[in-house]
């Protein structure tokens, strides 16, 4: 029964601090799109990179936030709950 508990907690923190590895990734995407390709440009030599890099950053973004609002909704709709639940429970 044990390892069916930490199992469940892994899950949860993976389902509840998952969301920050996408945002890292976009955010890294776009350093790596300023450094490979702007910087040098700057400097006047003209690099070119087929990698999209904005395009994927804004992805990675997109992806990333719509899990933070799964897991704020998961997480208000938990603590609405036992909100009410305590409050029947006083009554």
């Amino acid at each position: 029964m044990n390892w069916k508990r930490r199992l469940s907690s892994a899950l949860v923190a993976v389902f509840s601090a998952g969301w920050l590895f996408p945002i890292w990734l976009g955010v890294s995407t776009y350093l790596d799109f300023w450094r490979a390709e702007v910087l040098p440009r700057m400097d006047g030599t003209l690099i070119g990179n087929s990698f999209p890099f904005l395009d994927f950053a804004k992805k990675c973004f997109g992806w990333g936030l719509a899990w933070l609002a799964a897991v704020l909704a998961l997480w208000a709709y938990l603590g609405f709950s036992a909100l009410l639940r305590a409050r029947s429970e006083r009554a």
